[in-house]
């Protein structure tokens, strides 16, 4: 998902400097010009840990009033 934000920044930073609308696919393309996106892209070990979800919780100690 990070990777969505990025290239969301990129669309609004060339359409800012260059006063034009510019598509996910042609930044994408201008990108892969000058870097090899493959490597960018990762691997399933990573992708299970990227897509690993817990439950937020606050710490026991946030509940646990102190007494003076």
């Amino acid at each position: 998902m990070h990777r969505h934000f990025v290239l969301y920044g990129l669309m609004e930073f060339l359409r800012r400097s260059l006063d034009r609308q510019f598509s996910p696919d042609e930044v994408l393309q201008l990108l892969d010009r000058f870097y090899n996106l493959e490597v960018l892209k990762p691997d399933d070990e990573e992708m299970d840990i990227l897509n690993h979800e817990e439950d937020f919780s606050l710490p026991q100690s946030y509940f646990v009033k102190e007494e003076s």
